[in-house]
Formats: structure tokens, C-alpha cells, sequence
């Protein structure tokens, strides 16, 4: 089976899934994705479920890089070392099938 990275940027919807799954690794996530110590240090204060501090700093991400917000960068930073959440990444970045990589 071949992995395919979908086009585009994702949901608030599936950001939001990926807020739950992410749970305690969100705040390594968010520096994979770029997202600043005091931004960072900014959600952890103002969300108190792991859930909602993995949502929002999602929903950081793509309102800072807008465009720049792809599931490419996504699943890169699921998949970094630190992060390692393959799972993740094929399960919100990923289209089966044999197609190649699509930007």
C-alpha cells in the first residue's frame, strides 16, 4: 500500500481530532511546528484539558502559516524524532492509495 500526503490545509474538524489524539505530546508538536515558547507557554495557561491546549495550538499553527499550513508540514512534524506519531500522521495526513505525492 502507498501513502499519499493530501493537498491542501487541514479542518477545524480534524484538528480538532488530532487535539484529542495528540494529548500530551502537543506541546512537542507545536515546537515542530514552529510555534513559539511564549505562544506556547500562552495556551498552557488559558486551556486546562490536554485536548483543547492540542486544538488550539493547531489552530495556531494555521492561522500563523495560513497557507503554509499543509498536511506535508503536519505530517512531518508527527513523524519528527521527538514526536514520532506515525500513527497519527497516516491517519490525518494520508491518502490510500497509488498516487504520488501531491503538494
Amino acid at each position: 500500500m502507498v501513502f499519499v500526503v493530501k493537498h491542501g490545509i487541514p479542518t477545524d474538524e480534524e484538528l480538532e481530532k488530532l487535539g484529542v489524539k495528540i494529548a500530551e505530546n502537543w506541546i512537542k508538536l507545536g515546537r515542530r511546528l514552529e510555534i513559539s515558547d511564549p505562544k506556547i507557554q500562552e495556551i498552557e495557561k488559558a486551556q486546562d484539558q490536554l485536548s483543547e491546549k492540542g486544538y488550539h495550538m493547531l489552530k495556531h499553527w494555521r492561522q500563523e502559516k495560513g497557507s503554509a499550513a499543509t498536511y506535508k508540514g503536519l505530517c512531518d512534524a508527527l513523524q519528527h524524532e521527538l514526536v514520532q506519531r506515525q500513527d497519527l500522521a497516516e491517519t490525518f495526513c494520508y491518502i490510500n492509495g497509488n498516487y504520488f505525492l501531491q503538494y
